[in-house]
C-alpha cells in the first residue's frame, strides 16, 4: 500500500505520538531539515555528520554526506550522494573508454544510481526478505529488507532527486520493531525548503510539481534546520 503527502501524515501522526511518549526519556525526537541537502526526516536525536565518498556504477567519484543516529543497538542513517557536477566529473575522468566518452554519458550514471546502489546491499551480506519499487511523494525508488547475519535487520529506502541520491537506512536489533517512524517520515524539499510532491505518468515522467511549507511539528518534537 502506498500513502500520498497528506495520507501519510494523518497516519503518522497518531504513530509519533506514541512513539514520542514511548521514547520519552530515552531521547528526543527531532525533525532533521537540511536545506542543502534538500531534505527533512525524524531522527531520535541531532544526527552527527560524516562527509565520505561514494563510487558510481562508472567508477566516478562523487562526494556524500551520512547523516546518523545510533541508539542503543539501533543505527539510523540517512546518506546524500550529490552528483549535481556529474557532467564535470565526467568530463574531466582519465580512464574514458570508448563507450563511455559520449558527452551525455553522465547522465546515464545519475540514472544508474538507485539501481547500483541496490546492488551494493543486495551482494554486501544477509538475506534479503523484500525487495521492490516504492514512492515517497512519487520519488520513485528501490526498498529493501535483510536479515543480516547477526538476526538484526536493515530496512533501506534507495531514492534519486535533483540529482541528489538519497539512502536511508535503519537497523534494529533481532526481534525489535521496524524503524517505521524514521522510513516513513522522509520529505523531499525543493530549493526554497519547501515539500514537493510529483505527479507522473505512466512511462515515469514527471509531469507536475506541487509544493507546500513544511508542516508544524509534534509536540514533543524538535526542529533542527541546518543550511
Amino acid at each position: 500500500m502506498r500513502f500520498d503527502a497528506r495520507q501519510r501524515c494523518l497516519f503518522l501522526l497518531p504513530l509519533l505520538g506514541a512513539l514520542v511518549t514511548t521514547a520519552a526519556g530515552a531521547q528526543d525526537w527531532v525533525e532533521f531539515v537540511h536545506l542543502t541537502d534538500r531534505f527533512a526526516i525524524m531522527f531520535p536525536g541531532e544526527p552527527s555528520t560524516e562527509a565520505t565518498t561514494h563510487i558510481s556504477a562508472n567508477d566516478v567519484v562523487y562526494p556524500a554526506r551520512i547523516y546518523s543516529v545510533r541508539n542503543g543497538a539501533t543505527l539510523y542513517s540517512v546518506t546524500v550522494v550529490d552528483y549535481t557536477d556529474a557532467e564535470r566529473r565526467h568530463r574531466e575522468r582519465p580512464d574514458k573508454t570508448d563507450a563511455s566518452s559520449n558527452e551525455r554519458f553522465w547522465v546515464m550514471d545519475i540514472r544508474a544510481s538507485v539501481a547500483h546502489a541496490a546492488k551494493i546491499f543486495r551482494t554486501r551480506g544477509g538475506e534479503v526478505s523484500y525487495d521492490g519499487w516504492v514512492d515517497i511523494d512519487k520519488v520513485e525508488g528501490q526498498q529493501l529488507q535483510i536479515t543480516n547475519p547477526d538476526g538484526s535487520r536493515s530496512f533501506i529506502g534507495i531514492h534519486l532527486n535533483a540529482s541528489r541520491l538519497y539512502i536511508i537506512e535503519g537497523t534494529v536489533p533481532k526481534g525489535a520493531p521496524a524503524p517505521e517512524l524514521f522510513r516513513s517520515s522522509m520529505q523531499f524539499l525543493n530549493e526554497s525548503g519547501e515539500q514537493i510532491r510529483y505527479t507522473f505518468d505512466p512511462d515515469g515522467q514527471r509531469i507536475d510539481v506541487r509544493v507546500r511549507p513544511l508542516g508544524e511539528v509534534q509536540e514533543g518534537v524538535r526542529r533542527v534546520v541546518v543550511r
